[in-house]
């Protein structure tokens, strides 16, 4: 193997595992992965022959520690009360003031509609101190990169065609996501077709294959809503038609807070092509890297593949991952 061309991914700290040797569960450490050659090879330490061992094994043969369970939202502990604050003296008497002059109605427009297309942000205080942060995880990121592996297994031992399509604004975080979709799998199997990639149609999967859009499904956004209606009729009726043939499709549109953002164009294409039968799921993607962490768990979370631990996949994260809100959807 050429140096530099399946590079390592290291853990901070070894990881206490158990590792399948001559037909018996040894206890190990983990200290990393790395893909070759289409598959995920850990590595691990461990006694063997009277002696300490490491080795590069296979994540099948390999027991994980179960992971944690976290506390329901309603079990959360509500944050301290604050003391009272002290009364201060009252100032004196002054002239009043005029109310400030409200911003024009187009600006708070266009504020409400950004509002209502993201998920509201997490709120620090309702998290317990002992709880980590998504994707801080180690562990947990490896245990999704092994589900991601029983999904490969199901999509191409049963001839399934899944399309994964990561949309929204630009330098959002879609791309690392994709390439964490596809960093262990076999790229006979899962494939990207990048931002910029001409004629969606070219790319969908055949039998046994999945395919991530990165940036590459809906096209560029336009402010005119003359100039895009046709294209996004065309864009739902071909969705239409790919999840009535049998196509599993998975939509996640990243959503951030920023000046060159445009929520009025963002939250019209979201509206206008968000039907039943494909719906958009919005991820608020300010935070990138717990962003990439909820997108896979979104992602494992919908397809119903064979072999899928709940315990393990979990819940995306409510604050972080929701369904398109109402206030968007087209009326009728």
């Amino acid at each position: 193997m050429a140096a530099g061309e399946h590079p390592v991914a290291l853990l901070r700290e070894a990881l206490a595992v158990e590792a399948l040797l001559d037909a018996a569960w040894r206890p190990a450490e983990l200290l990393g992965w790395r893909h070759d050659d289409g598959r995920c090879q850990a590595r691990v330490r461990l006694d063997w022959d009277g002696g300490s061992r490491v080795l590069w094994t296979p994540l099948t043969l390999l027991r994980l520690p179960e992971p944690e369970a976290l506390p329901e939202p309603d079990a959360l502990p509500e944050p301290e009360a604050l003391p009272e604050p002290v009364a201060a003296p009252a100032p004196p008497t002054r002239r009043a003031v005029p109310p400030p002059v409200p911003p024009p109605a187009t600006a708070a427009g266009r504020g409400a509609v950004h509002r209502a297309a993201r998920p509201p942000a997490r709120r620090p205080e309702r998290v317990p101190a002992e709880r980590p942060a998504p994707g801080s995880d180690d562990a947990d990121l490896l245990r999704l990169q092994v589900e991601l592996l029983k999904l490969q297994a199901w999509v191409h031992e049963e001839g399934r065609r899944v399309v994964v399509v990561l949309e929204g604004a630009r330098d959002a975080g879609q791309g690392g996501t994709a390439a964490a979709l596809v960093e262990h799998l076999d790229p006979r199997v899962a494939t990207v077709v990048p931002a910029g990639a001409p004629d969606r149609a070219a790319h969908l999967p055949a039998a046994g294959r999945l395919v991530v859009f990165d940036r590459s499904w809906c096209g560029p956004l336009t402010r005119d809503p003359a100039a895009r209606a046709a294209p996004l009729q065309d864009l739902t009726r071909l969705e239409e038609a790919l999840t009535g043939g049998g196509v599993h499709l998975v939509k996640l549109w990243f959503s951030v807070a920023r000046a060159d953002a445009d929520p009025a164009a963002e939250a019209a294409l979201v509206g206008a092509t968000s039907t039943p039968a494909a719906p958009w799921t919005v991820l608020a993607a300010d935070d990138e890297g717990r962003a990439r962490t909820e997108a896979l768990r979104h992602v494992l979370s919908v397809l119903d593949y064979r072999g899928r631990r709940d315990d393990v996949v979990g819940r995306p994260d409510p604050l972080l991952v929701a369904p398109v809100p109402p206030s968007l959807l087209p009326a009728g």
